[in-house]
């Protein structure tokens, strides 16, 4: 028996992914969303839930840029190598080759993480279209940072209170070592795509812009130091935080099906993907990112 639908706080008809976070909409075609032009819905669902799936969506390139720039101001990765051609705005994740050349990065998002923390504005939402999923693994994993930061203890939000933390590209491709063995980084950075990405401060705690909810923004293997603390002193804080944030409480393990879309908030969530039989199955992912606010 499918659970009853819920969306008592929504115009989108919803069903909960988990306790936590995240709801599926259920019989709508995400072109039908686009073609009346109206976003405030799903930015309400989204600000609630953090993450939204539809199911079994027939979309083209062009649709799912369209239901992109919905969101907002769409932002360009800095591995362009793996940008469509046709679409530069899409990312391209896949492990397939043609003709000898792969149709995108064959190993990307491992590690716990808030896409683009490293970028002065960085990504608002992600939303990922799985054209082609294997039937095992490739799951991705999704954490509430929102619920994080509420349970945290009163003298641990003091501490927070004000510190910034320093987020860098360059260090999580050239200097996080864990970070290099997890995403197969075979590949650097040319001069060019390295003065793109400037490290910037952040807030460790931000606030979401359409609900004022706060939450711990860590940004994930992007997260250089801590602002006014030594290496020492900062690193067992990040540790202290990460520890917290990644208790499995507050996560909600994704299993793709052919066709999903899932969108994510990045103010209130982290990620991570997990591993498959790249042998055995073929996976083609598309990513869009929407460029957020200043984090505050």
């Amino acid at each position: 028996m499918q659970p009853a639908l819920d969306h008592p706080n929504d115009s989108l008809p919803t069903r909960p992914l988990s306790d936590l976070l995240g709801v599926e909409v259920v019989g709508t075609d995400v072109r039908h969303i686009v073609q009346q032009g109206d976003s405030t819905p799903l930015l309400s669902t989204l600000a609630a839930h953090s993450i939204v799936v539809f199911r079994d969506q027939a979309l083209t390139a062009a649709d799912f840029v369209g239901l992109s720039r919905l969101l907002g101001e769409l932002e360009w990765h800095v591995l362009d190598q793996y940008r469509m051609s046709d679409h530069p705005e899409i990312y391209v994740i896949s492990n397939i080759t043609e003709n000898g050349k792969p149709l995108g990065n064959p190993k990307d998002g491992f590690g716990w993480h808030t896409d683009q923390a490293y970028l002065a504005r960085p990504t608002a939402y992600t939303l990922l279209y799985g054209v082609e999923t294997p039937q095992e693994g490739a799951d991705t994993l999704f954490v509430s940072t929102h619920d994080a930061y509420e349970r945290l203890s009163s003298e641990l939000r003091q501490t927070l209170k004000g510190r910034r933390a320093v987020q860098s590209y360059r260090y999580m491709r050239e200097g996080n070592q864990e970070y290099r063995k997890s995403n197969a980084v075979t590949v650097e950075l040319r001069q060019d795509q390295r003065d793109r990405v400037p490290n910037v401060s952040h807030p460790l705690v931000r606030t979401n812009p359409i609900n004022g909810r706060l939450s711990l923004y860590l940004g994930g293997d992007s997260l250089a130091s801590i602002e006014g603390l030594d290496d020492a002193t900062g690193r067992s804080l990040i540790d202290e935080l990460f520890s917290h944030t990644l208790k499995p409480d507050f996560v909600y393990h994704h299993k793709w099906q052919p066709r999903d879309v899932v969108i994510w908030d990045n103010r209130g969530t982290m990620h991570t993907a997990t591993e498959y039989d790249r042998d055995r199955y073929r996976r083609l992912i598309w990513r869009t990112s929407v460029r957020g606010e200043i984090p505050y």
